[in-house]
């Protein structure tokens, strides 16, 4: 069952709307640090740090919901096209409902943040986020359509689909680490950046391989 997941994941990966939307995900992160730290003209560690854990968990949070949200019919092998309506459609149907997503999720990533190591374990982050996402969706779905009925049970894996699933994690958390410190050692030298700002700007790098688990939990759900 894991290993056929897997290879769902894989196909999922290959469709042109995940690239795509894999791009607006970058942006959406990306964005709102670059205008950030052209105001923050003094690039000392200390307002790094505090932006980090002010603006990041938002960011994280917003990305994922548009991305989970557009890519959920391929995710749950429901169609072969991204929604990229979706998410607007659900803000204006129940606002309240997707304001209360984001606030759930803002908070898991600032949990998430301190009782695990930041740096080993984004990939597992964004995967919480994403999985949440994914099972709100589950729901936003019973709500517009009442005919389709969610049950908790059934958006719980097993034991073992779940260890392979903090497996696979940790794996491109360290695969991610090592490529984003590759880059920002790069840009940082280019740029004459520090090494604050320079990690922050290839910071979605590493995030963003998190969502090779949603798109396996998503095969599991489908």
């Amino acid at each position: 069952m894991f290993l056929d997941s897997v290879l769902s994941a894989i196909r999922v990966m290959t469709y042109w709307q995940t690239q795509v939307a894999a791009l607006v995900y970058l942006l959406l992160f990306l964005t709102p640090i670059i205008v950030v730290c052209f105001v923050i003209k003094k690039r000392r560690a200390v307002c790094i740090k505090y932006l980090k854990m002010l603006l990041l968990p938002v960011l994280e949070a917003i990305a994922a919901v548009v991305f989970v949200f557009t890519l959920f019919p391929i995710i749950l092998g429901l169609g072969e096209d991204a929604l990229w309506g979706f998410p607007l459609r659900i803000l204006r149907l129940t606002p309240g409902g997707f304001f209360g997503l984001l606030g759930i999720l803002i908070v898991l990533s600032v949990v998430l943040t301190f009782v695990t190591k930041p740096a080993k374990l984004q990939t597992f982050k964004t995967f919480v986020l994403g999985g949440a996402s994914l099972v709100f969706v589950q729901f936003f779905l019973s709500f517009i359509n009442p005919i389709i009925e969610v049950e908790l049970i059934d958006l719980v894996p097993g034991f073992w689909f779940i260890l392979g699933i903090i497996a696979m994690s940790e794996m491109l958390s360290k695969f991610g680490r090592y490529i984003s410190d590759y880059f920002a050692a790069g840009l940082g030298g280019k740029f004459d950046l520090k090494d604050g700002v320079a990690e922050l700007l290839i910071l979605p790098l590493t995030p963003i391989l998190g969502f090779i688990p949603v798109f396996v939990y998503g095969a599991w759900l489908a």
